[in-house]
């Protein structure tokens, strides 16, 4: 009986011992990850950010996006890769630009003038104030006015007559005009080396901190950021986090969508991976890490258009997603952790 029982003993010891192995070698697998990108070493790695400063009126953004295009146009013949921190509205400007449509405030003057609505008429009578014939009746006094800005754009200011009957020919032709004075300014976008990360403020504006769960789906969200910020696809920065949402997120009891995630904090520094996803914490100095050969950092410097010609370069954050097989004692192993998505809005 004694030895039936020792027996049992045994198995059960080896058992665990064998459980315990299978899952130190899965953690050692996960740990042991491999960057494509030679500029990514083990140790210790410091990723660069550079928050800019963009304006809020259309016409400071037109100037501010004019020398964008110039610093652009030189950093593409530098070959710099850069990683931006930017606000929603300059990363709607450039990706608009970027596909060669207009600037998200000029939309309104694109639209044909017999479409417009009660709200975007007043926009437009907010914003030009010039003299319009009332022959042609209302729209034709709102397509004049469209007329008058694609003009003022274009550099023709002084010929627009207000007496005239302008049409969405006239109007579509100075849009036109507009387009290809812009469309060197796509193609530098389109090839630059930059990712965006998306700084967020107000985190918790609009949303009933009643609520806990997704207001979209049956998903479990111990959270009270709102679903904009989970269910976000682009890379961010989120300033003002609540101490228990950083808590949860730290102890990874919450989801993202987001590749790539910057929180502040007092106390972490370092990174953790949920998901196949990056999350960086941001001006303490307890490092998180989930990769035992990698310690990254993120480095962030608030500078102006004419920095970016002097900062230094380095690691993108696309790159972190580019993975190869890591190597365990000699023998090459599958990846862990899948290539993700691109977060890059320049070569795709």
């Amino acid at each position: 009986m004694r030895k039936v029982i020792k027996n049992a003993i045994l198995i059960t010891v080896f058992l665990l011992a064998a459980g315990c192995n299978h899952i130190i070698l899965r953690q050692d697998l996960y740990e042991k990850v491999a960057f494509k990108s030679e500029k990514i070493k083990p140790g210790k790695n410091i990723i660069n950010l550079y928050s800019l400063q963009f304006p809020e009126s259309y016409f400071e953004k037109l100037k501010y996006m004019e020398e964008f295009e110039l610093v652009s146009k030189q950093l593409l013949l530098e070959d710099k890769s850069l990683n931006l921190i930017v606000s929603s509205s300059m990363y709607d400007t450039l990706d608009s630009l970027k596909k060669g449509e207009v600037f998200p405030e000029e939309k309104v003057y694109l639209k044909t003038a017999s479409d417009l609505n009660s709200d975007e008429m007043s926009e437009i009578d907010k914003e030009i104030d010039v003299y319009v014939t009332d022959r042609g009746g209302s729209v034709q006094g709102y397509l004049n006015k469209q007329v008058y800005f694609w003009m003022v754009l274009n550099g023709k200011k002084g010929e627009f007559i207000g007496e005239n009957l302008y049409t969405e020919l006239d109007k579509q032709r100075l849009v036109e005009e507009v387009r290809k004075s812009r469309k060197e300014f796509s193609r530098v976008l389109n090839n630059a080396e930059m990712n965006l990360i998306i700084k967020k403020k107000n985190l918790y504006a609009g949303k009933n901190p009643e609520l806990t769960t997704s207001e979209s789906s049956d998903i479990f969200y111990p959270t009270d950021l709102p679903d904009s910020i989970l269910n976000e696809e682009r890379a961010m920065y989120l300033q003002g986090v609540k101490d228990d949402d950083f808590h949860k997120i730290a102890e990874k009891e919450v989801s993202f969508n987001s590749p790539f995630l910057i929180l502040d904090s007092e106390k972490l520094t370092g990174y953790l991976v949920v998901d196949g996803n990056y999350i960086f914490f941001y001006g303490g100095s307890e490092v998180k890490s989930s990769y035992h050969r990698y310690d990254f950092e993120v480095k962030i410097s608030e500078v102006t258009l004419k920095d970016l010609l002097e900062v230094e370069g380095g690691i993108l954050l696309n790159e972190l997603f580019e993975r190869k097989n890591p190597e365990i004692n000699g023998i090459e192993k599958k990846a862990t952790q899948p290539d993700k998505k691109s977060v890059n809005w320049g070569i795709n």
